[in-house]
């Protein structure tokens, strides 16, 4: 497991530096819309140093007793594309004992379900590239015998919109961290 930890901070330490030194090289010759682009490797920036941070307090609470992880034994389901945020989402969760899989797509994390595996808790992204985080939870609701609470995991801050509306169990802003995860968990779990 700590190897494919190492190389993914690799691949991602390539990346960034990569993207540093075009930045540079080309941010004369940009138009708007690519001067958004860059906005966006600034957030996966943000989430690098982030997924890195966890990664290390990770490692060294995987040294210690994991007798006193609160939620050993429960699984999660997280549904997002976007590797840096799945992985920091995967790394909080899991320093809290869950057992995490990941699904990049809507599709994928529905079949899961329909397949028959369970998990204590859903993580859905608000928008995905085959659809958006509350047509998955409708597709969700579907299912027979469905009854996981799932929590939108979004960048949006329409938290009324998504519990009052769609119907999400409850709202979290990415990215996510042990203090706004664990109220969260708190109140689903009843602990």
């Amino acid at each position: 497991m700590y190897y494919l930890i190492y190389v993914l901070f690799i691949i991602i330490a390539f990346l960034v530096i990569f993207i540093l030194f075009q930045r540079k090289k080309y941010i004369s010759r940009l138009s708007k819309d690519e001067k958004k682009l860059l906005e966006v490797g600034d957030k996966c920036s943000f989430y690098i140093k982030e997924y890195n941070t966890l990664k290390d307090r990770i490692i060294k609470e995987s040294q210690k007793d994991s007798i006193n992880k609160k939620y050993k034994g429960k699984t999660a389901l997280i549904g997002d594309y976007f590797l840096p945020s799945s992985s920091n989402t995967k790394a909080v969760l899991e320093e809290l004992g869950f057992t995490v899989d990941i699904a990049e797509s809507s599709r994928y994390l529905i079949k899961k379900i329909e397949y028959g595996e369970k998990y204590d808790i859903i993580f859905s992204n608000n928008i995905y590239k085959d659809g958006t985080g509350s047509e998955c939870l409708k597709r969700l609701r579907e299912i027979k015998g469905f009854s996981s609470p799932v929590v939108i995991h979004t960048t949006s801050n329409k938290k009324n919109h998504f519990i009052s509306e769609d119907g999400f169990d409850d709202y979290i802003l990415k990215p996510v961290s042990k203090d706004n995860l664990t109220p969260i968990l708190e109140k689903i779990f009843n602990i």
